[in-house]
């Protein structure tokens, strides 16, 4: 794959010279570094952009041409060319495809959860709006990568497997409690002490990262309603017999 490369420096010459067959042009901006990849297809570009976002290396798109700092120089190079040894897969034209909400993430996620999409071969694309749009038939894949990119990149601190056992089955019996009886002081204490734990730790091994916030979110609307008086009787057993049901399955 062919492209080009020219340095710009604020130092003048009376004429360009070549070094190691790259143009030096003269300018009076601060010394840059200019790669012409026009006969790169759109893709390829998308995956460089990637990965220059991914390594901080900061950067600007002239059209196809892309201007880096002098000191980057090395580190473009080696982007390069592993942009040019990675085929990224494309959606199919006529293709049944699913959107995914992704405009609230940042440059870097997107980057990152991008390169992940690559190096399992799955075709993406990110429309106007930000949204992820996929094949209908890669939904398993996209769900399973979803699901592994949020563990990883998830700051909270993990709990060990017999903690998070332990810490989930004492939310089922404070649920069961309050199932029955929705005034159970010991439920409703129990409940109002394990909700936080719960949602200030990630998800441990074994347990998808979906189904561990969708705990943590039932949990803090259980508490809600307990906390602020606003639930009657029906709504705060309806609450703790959703969430019982969802852990009986998992102690």
């Amino acid at each position: 794959m062919k492209w080009g490369k020219k340095q710009t420096k604020n130092e003048t010459n009376e004429r360009p010279e070549v070094l190691e067959g790259v143009e030096k042009i003269e300018s009076d901006a601060a010394a840059e570094i200019e790669y012409e990849l026009h006969e790169w297809a759109g893709e390829t570009r998308l995956v460089l952009d990637q990965l220059l976002i991914l390594n901080e290396v900061p950067h600007v798109w002239q059209g196809a041409t892309l201007v880096v700092r002098e000191e980057d120089e090395k580190a473009t190079d080696q982007l390069i060319e592993e942009a040019e040894s990675t085929s990224m897969p494309t959606l199919e034209v006529d293709a049944e495809t699913i959107e995914y909400e992704t405009a609230g993430w940042s440059d870097s996620e997107q980057a990152s959860f991008s390169s992940l999409l690559i190096r399992l071969g799955i075709p993406y694309e990110f429309n106007d709006d930000g949204g992820l749009v996929v094949q209908a038939s890669d939904e398993e894949a996209i769900e399973t990568a979803l699901d592994a990119f949020q563990v990883v990149n998830d700051e909270r601190p993990e709990l060990d497997g017999l903690d998070a056992n332990s810490l989930l089955t004492e939310v089922f019996v404070s649920c069961d409690r309050l199932r029955r009886d929705y005034r159970d002081d010991t439920g409703v204490g129990e409940i109002l002490r394990l909700t936080p734990v719960l949602v200030e730790h990630r998800p441990p091994f074994g347990i998808e990262a979906n189904q561990w916030d969708e705990i943590g979110k039932r949990a803090i609307d259980l508490v809600e309603l307990l906390s602020e008086g606003s639930g009657n009787e029906e709504e705060i057993k309806f609450q703790a017999s959703g969430l019982a049901e969802i852990l009986r399955s998992m102690i």
